[in-house]
């Protein structure tokens, strides 16, 4: 899904009425902003706009992305223009709003808020000048069109096994996982010694037996501490972003079956052992196939909703005063 229509969906929340600070003109609040098909935006509508922006309540888009980048004014009239066209068609449409859903869009958008209640939205909605009314008439109007959307643009997408097969051989490197590491590790807790000096010979004692041929198996059961010890040291197969960078540094020049130069850190020592690197594989299409249609319906619905909202506009009479 494209930021523009992430910023148009998400803005869509903003509307309210009667919000009174400024947007950073002296003009009157009932000054006309827009007229749309014979309706008037005023500029008190581009003035709570405004204020929703400013306040970041933002629920989510229909792709599950808050946006949090305030617009421009100029992108805020545009924005309330292509909605009012929107909720034109959509009641010619006759589609409806349930008030459980409004319910629950308030409510999701004081989750990810971190707003534990109708009282603490209402606070924030006051510093503005604004009301939780207005705000769930804001909410109402979003749904009403997100269900528009759904019904006029989303039902057109189509996939084939075609289009799926096709996306999976153009973009390879999307589906490839990435390289591991099959570790062992022989840790050697700090906590266990009265002294640092102590600590520091033991270390290196453990680590001259391996250079001289020590069992890493043995030396784990002798000298090893943590979870892993019951395994063997066994880590696993780990990626190089589940590492600490003394770790990646520690093992990056290994072949398998070498140990490492011990990694001092603030709880102990480990030596690791590279037993095996998995080179990056390409995930087989039917293990992917749900997320390619995930990408090309989000591509597609992107696609064709600017191509509808573009025919909305240009057969709509729109005249900007603002």
């Amino acid at each position: 899904m494209t930021k523009r229509l992430r910023h148009l969906i998400v803005c869509f929340f903003f509307l309210a009425a009667g919000v009174q600070p400024s947007f950073g003109t002296t003009a009157p609040v009932d000054r006309i902003a827009a007229i749309v098909n014979g309706e008037i935006i005023t500029a008190s509508d581009l003035q709570s706009a405004a204020a929703r922006a400013r306040l970041g309540l933002l629920a989510l888009t229909p792709d599950g992305t808050p946006s949090r980048t305030p617009p421009s004014e100029q992108q805020l009239l545009g924005q309330l223009i292509e909605q009012k066209l929107q909720l034109q068609l959509a009641q010619k449409r006759g589609i409806t709003v349930e008030p459980e859903e409004i319910q629950k869009a308030v409510d999701d958008v004081k989750q990810k808020n971190g707003m534990p209640n109708d009282a603490a939205l209402q606070k924030a909605l006051e510093e503005e000048h604004s009301s939780l009314e207005q705000y769930k008439k804001g909410l109402q109007d979003q749904i009403m069109i997100l269900k528009l959307v759904n019904r006029e643009v989303k039902s057109g997408v189509l996939l084939s096994d075609q289009d799926i097969r096709a996306y999976y051989e153009e973009h390879p490197g999307l589906f490839r996982t990435p390289m591991e590491y099959h570790l062992h590790q022989i840790f050697i807790p700090v906590s266990k010694f009265d002294t640092s000096s102590t600590f520091d010979q033991t270390v290196r004692n453990v680590a001259d037996q391996l250079k001289s041929g020590a069992d890493f198996q043995a030396l784990v059961q002798q000298y090893s501490e943590g979870p892993d010890r019951n395994a063997n040291g066994d880590l696993g197969n780990l990626k190089a972003e589940q590492m600490l960078p003394e770790m990646r540094q520690a093992i990056e020049h290994l072949k398998p079956g070498e140990v490492s130069e011990p990694v001092k850190t603030a709880t102990g020592a480990h030596i690791f052992r590279l037993d095996e690197i998995i080179p990056p594989q390409t995930r087989p299409i039917a293990e992917v196939k749900p997320e390619i249609q995930e990408r090309l319906y989000q591509e597609r619905s992107a696609e064709l909703y600017e191509k509808w909202l573009n025919d909305l506009r240009a057969s709509a009479q729109v005249e900007i005063k603002y």
